[in-house]
């Protein structure tokens, strides 16, 4: 029509705006990436420890920390050193926290969960230094026994119930010990994670490879 103006709207082509929609699409890729690894990533309780250390050290802060996961395994290995019971007992420190390790008879008589008198009284000791540790600790108890069937007996059908127990048992005296229960957990492994796989063993070394793998492992996480 003649003395109007018609006003349209000007045309985008598609391709100007893809970039867009690529970029969008990478963005959403990159934050879910980041998610997951952050997801999976385990924290270094050794390294926080240090940085809390690092931080009392400043007049900032004044509270007083807990003793370090070194510390705290230091002081374990010069207690089994006193006791002499290097031998059945080891302590590790990794990046997942200090594991104690309590072999073949030390606390437990063979085919039994009840933790033995005698023995405890020599682990007593180290045991007391696990209980006292640090509230931001959890404790992890991991029952394991060897690979030979349990035939016949009165309270046991397997090695899955003996080794969780057993664990049982030490929650319980852990319990005692006034550790708080949601601090505390217990994992039965039976013979599914053998220190010395027995498979092929004959004779003497297969008889070191069950005493090796029968076990009472302790975690503070």
């Amino acid at each position: 029509m003649s003395g109007q103006m018609e006003l349209t709207k000007p045309k985008t082509k598609k391709s100007e705006a893809l970039w867009v929609m690529t970029f969008a699409d990478l963005s959403f890729i990159l934050m879910c990436f980041f998610a997951l690894q952050i997801s999976f990533s385990k924290p270094n309780k050794q390294q926080f420890d240090n940085v809390i250390h690092g931080m009392v050290e400043t007049p900032k802060f004044q509270a007083k920390p807990d003793h370090s996961m070194k510390e705290l395994a230091q002081k374990i290995e010069e207690k089994i050193k006193e006791k002499k019971i290097d031998k059945t007992a080891q302590v590790k420190l990794d990046a997942d926290g200090v594991a104690i390790e309590f072999g073949d008879n030390m606390l437990f008589r063979t085919g039994s969960a009840k933790v033995s008198r005698k023995t405890l009284k020599t682990a007593e000791s180290i045991m007391d230094i696990i209980a006292q540790a640090s509230t931001r600790y959890k404790v992890t108890i991991e029952g394991h026994t060897d690979d030979t069937p349990l035939r016949g007996h009165k309270l046991y059908k397997s090695n899955w119930d003996l080794s969780a127990a057993r664990a049982i048992s030490l929650l319980n005296y852990f319990g005692k010990k006034s550790v708080p229960s949601d601090k505390m957990r217990v994992v039965a492994y039976g013979s599914t994670k053998p220190k010395i796989d027995p498979e092929g063993l004959r004779g003497q070394m297969l008889r070191q490879a069950r005493s090796a793998n029968r076990r009472v492992v302790i975690r503070i996480e």
